[in-house]
């Protein structure tokens, strides 16, 4: 039934691109070009963006090129999550080699959030090598990730190791 449904959602979309957002995963794989595959990250709870972005993107991204393009959801660019975090969260996307996706608030667009909302569209809009978390055997929100060939470090949970870097 499932399958007979995304059958019936690609052949009306056409030539369009589709993502799957909250489907089977494996039953999308083939009618979906792009699928979500992680639950909703937050622009008002940077908590939630690091555990279901980050989180996701480490765990899930190996899906990415196997059977669709993978999201692990957007950058939520709001005035409720201080720049500096969101931004790491913006950066590791524009390099991981999956797709890249903003919701943007537009009073919390400033010249910083331009400038490198510019560079990060700019720099997703080339084709990487899949990001590979470094660390993810000693902890649920990896830090260190080999991106682009070359290693970076991002700081997701702060001195007390739960709140904000």
């Amino acid at each position: 039934m499932i399958n007979e449904l995304y059958l019936t959602i690609r052949t009306a979309a056409g030539e369009s691109l589709v993502i799957g957002c909250n489907t089977v995963s494996h039953l999308s794989a083939g009618h979906f070009e792009i699928c979500r595959v992680g639950d909703d990250t937050s622009g008002t709870n940077w908590s939630r963006t690091r555990k279901m972005g980050v989180n996701t993107l480490a765990f899930r991204g190996t899906q990415h090129g196997a059977f669709y393009v993978a999201d692990a959801d957007c950058v939520g660019v709001t005035n409720a999550v201080p720049w500096v975090y969101n931004r790491q969260w913006l950066d590791l996307l524009a390099r991981s080699g999956t797709m890249l996706f903003v919701s943007l608030a537009p009073d919390a667009l400033g010249a910083a959030q331009r400038r490198d909302l510019k560079e990060a569209l700019a720099l997703a809009a080339t084709a990487h090598p899949l990001a590979e978390p470094l660390d993810w055997q000693r902890t649920v929100y990896p830090a260190r990730w080999r991106l682009m060939d070359r290693e970076r470090m991002y700081d997701w949970v702060g001195v007390d190791g739960a709140g904000l870097p």
